[in-house]
């Protein structure tokens, strides 16, 4: 399948153009939801040298029954940690992925001239139990294949790319269904769109610099946009109207 970066960007440009406030908006709610959740920790010395006062030193020092308020209050922080990642991961699940699939949807949609914003709440309205298992199954997948090494995770993430466009199109495809279809549209094609990411970086860097605005107010459109045009060039590759019963993976 023949294309080009420029001319994919070019189409971009005339979209976000033509429907700007209203995608700068998808992109800016797309951005909120599929950034994901960073974990973080500090890490400090368990050393008692250089003034430094270890764990079982300030037990010690507070005495038993302190220490046992102590191991309540951690306690208590450690259930409300787990509480806050597991209601993190079920908004993520639940809520967040099929809102990437909606905002997919609005701009698959804009980039054929009908930008409805309304299509965001697509995935609620449409198999909403399935888009939950298949987007869930795809992030799964994708970490599985990360857990090995950095490199086949990130080959696997090109590869389940057009899941979500899939599922803008037709909400009833199973997993296996969309992940077959990706894989075929994405056969060959991996490496053009990982330099078709790449070609974003300066105008990530302005972003950065610029404190987001700059990604706000014209790259997340223009990226997604961009996105949508190379699902639309690749869509041709597989049969349509989309797709059950062609044998899986």
């Amino acid at each position: 399948m023949e294309w080009t970066r420029k001319e994919l960007k070019e189409k971009a440009k005339f979209s976000v153009k033509t429907f700007y406030w209203k995608s700068v908006l998808a992109a800016f709610v797309l951005a909120l939801v599929s950034g994901g959740f960073g974990n973080g920790s500090a890490r400090g010395s368990n050393s008692g040298e250089n003034g430094q006062i270890t764990g079982n030193e300030f037990v010690d020092a507070v005495g038993g029954r302190y220490a046992g308020i102590l191991a309540f209050v951690f306690g208590l922080a450690a259930v409300v940690i787990l509480l806050v990642v597991i209601a993190s991961l079920a908004l993520s699940i639940f809520v967040f992925n099929p809102l990437q699939i909606g905002c997919k949807k609005y701009f698959l949609n804009a980039s054929d001239g009908n930008a409805d914003l309304g299509n965001m709440g697509y995935a609620f309205k449409n198999n909403y139990m399935n888009a939950v298992c298949v987007m869930f199954l795809q992030n799964l997948f994708i970490i599985l294949w990360s857990l090995l090494l950095i490199v086949p995770g990130i080959v696997k993430a090109y590869q389940y790319r057009m899941i979500p466009y899939l599922l803008a199109e037709d909400p009833n495809l199973s997993f296996n269904d969309a992940k077959r279809l990706s894989t075929e549209m994405m056969d060959g094609e991996k490496w053009d769109a990982f330099v078709l990411d790449l070609s974003f970086i300066l105008w990530e860097i302005l972003s950065a610099i610029t404190f987001n605005l700059v990604g706000i107010f014209w790259v997340n459109p223009y990226y997604e946009y961009t996105s949508v045009e190379l699902y639309k060039t690749l869509r041709v590759k597989v049969p349509g109207p989309y797709y059950v019963g062609n044998g899986e993976m």
